[in-house]
């Protein structure tokens, strides 16, 4: 989908008219209408603008979906589908998923994501010495931990693990979101 298509269909998802979306952006109404068309192309002060205006990234509006990739490990199946459509909603892609440690060692031997959502309480398994683990290993990865327990102390321990962030159950979209970059 080329940028015209994109701000045609994001401003028809706003309910907005072309003369609208002009006056907003400071521009003619032919200029919004050869954006549409392909004609023409805003500039890229105004690609920015256009984006702030549609709430979306630039990437967003030059089609550039790929933001990065991630795992999540979780005994909670929902939990773990849940976090996978959330991002992949915000154009992520999801390199695997796993309910335990060893499935994720297995993720992990074949593909190294960007992001790492982990719980800390895993059956058997202690997610925060899975967490001082990875990091050594995962340098790179940021591992954003999504757990039920927020004692002070559980939480003090991700951080001396170098956890990158911290999301407690439940949680909303946006707090996964929020996690990326906090």
């Amino acid at each position: 989908m080329y940028i015209g298509e994109q701000i045609r269909a994001l401003r028809s998802k706003k309910k907005v008219t072309q003369e609208v979306l002009a006056k907003e952006m400071g521009v003619t109404i032919g200029a919004v209408s050869k954006w549409e068309s392909g004609a023409t192309l805003p500039d890229v002060q105004m690609l920015c603008s256009l984006a702030d205006y549609f709430d979306v990234t630039t990437d967003k509006l030059l089609g550039r979906a790929y933001k990065g990739s991630f795992a999540v490990c979780d005994d909670a199946e929902f939990i773990r589908e849940t976090i996978k459509g959330i991002l992949e909603k915000e154009g992520y892609t999801c390199v695997g998923l796993a309910e335990n440690g060893t499935q994720l060692r297995e993720i992990l031997g074949r593909n190294t994501p960007n992001m790492l959502f982990l719980d800390i309480h895993l059956g058997k398994e202690n997610g925060l010495e899975l967490l001082r683990e990875l990091k050594e290993k995962c340098s790179d990865t940021r591992i954003i931990i999504v757990t039920a327990d927020n004692a002070q102390k559980t939480i003090q321990t991700a951080i001396s693990y170098k956890a990158d962030a911290f999301v407690t159950k439940p949680f909303l979209p946006q707090h996964i979101i929020t996690a990326l970059t906090s």
